[in-house]
């Protein structure tokens, strides 16, 4: 069986309003005449915000025979097929922040799953979220591009591992 590859979520709309949001944001500073210590911190900070938030979300979930990898910029996760044990779709809005980044550049961090506990959240997008839960790592909580895709693709997986 090949990999398989599910892209995650990525809000569109966002990613288009950070040079925006960006150049505006510079614009402003240089026009104001904060001095260039100030314009440049202002940037810097900005920019680790974006990069931060980009390279600890994963960028694409692969599937092969025996494993789901979540690949993203600051280290691969690998999750053992067999040591998955749920997979469900999650609302948003049964989320609550204890710590992390939440809005503009993604959300990531550990937050609360109403009727669950503790999940670490890595999503680009608060859209079609899904968790999973497995024996040898913390939930987690990402955001795929079709989540009816992932389910029919760990399905299979999920069923023969259950039965044996």
């Amino acid at each position: 069986m090949a990999k398989q590859i599910i892209p995650t979520s990525y809000d569109r709309q966002t990613v288009l309003l950070l040079p925006l949001i960006f150049l505006a944001l510079f614009l402003l500073l240089f026009y104001a005449n904060t001095g260039w210590v100030f314009q440049v911190s202002m940037a810097l900070i900005f920019l680790f915000a974006i990069a931060s938030s980009l390279s600890l979300i994963p960028f694409q979930i692969m599937k092969d025979e025996k494993a789901l990898v979540l690949k993203r910029i600051a280290g691969t996760i690998i999750l053992k097929i067999e040591d998955i044990e749920k997979i469900e779709i999650v609302d948003f809005s049964d989320l609550r922040r204890k710590i992390g980044i939440h809005g503009l550049f993604g959300y990531y961090g550990y937050y609360d799953l109403a009727g669950f506990g503790q999940v670490k959240l890595m999503a680009k997008a608060k859209k079609e979220l899904i968790l999973i839960q497995s024996a040898k790592h913390e939930p987690i909580v990402v955001s795929v591009d079709d989540v009816d895709r992932l389910e029919v693709l760990l399905f299979d997986d999920l069923v023969r591992f259950s039965t044996e």
